[in-house]
């Protein structure tokens, strides 16, 4: 008998049923974890960097606009270029502060 023959009675038979029964059972406890709330470490974390993105968002987009100001103010930024960089941080803070308030 060949070594090919051997292998496909082995993936038909038993072995076959057997590996897929130990998948099924080692993959439904997670399953049924996520489902009951397991996710909940998950959950508290992602609310807890949303929390505090509030409140650093608005520090960056200060500290990044004097950033700016002081390359303007140093004569490395061209004027056309920091304003229109002051109004994409302005923009991208505004657009954070109404996320802020929709979704509270």
């Amino acid at each position: 008998m060949s070594i090919k023959t051997r292998f496909s009675r082995l993936s038909h038979g038993p072995v076959r049923q057997a590996w897929t029964a130990a998948m099924v059972a080692s993959l439904t406890p997670a399953i049924a974890l996520a489902q009951t709330g397991g996710l909940v470490k998950t959950r508290t974390a992602m609310e807890l960097l949303r929390d505090n993105l509030y409140i650093i968002l608005p520090i960056v987009c200060v500290i990044i606009g004097l950033v700016i100001f002081a390359l303007y103010a140093a004569e490395i930024m061209r004027k056309d270029d920091a304003v229109r960089w002051l109004i994409a941080v302005v923009g991208a803070g505004s657009v954070a502060e109404v996320v802020a308030l929709l979704w509270k």
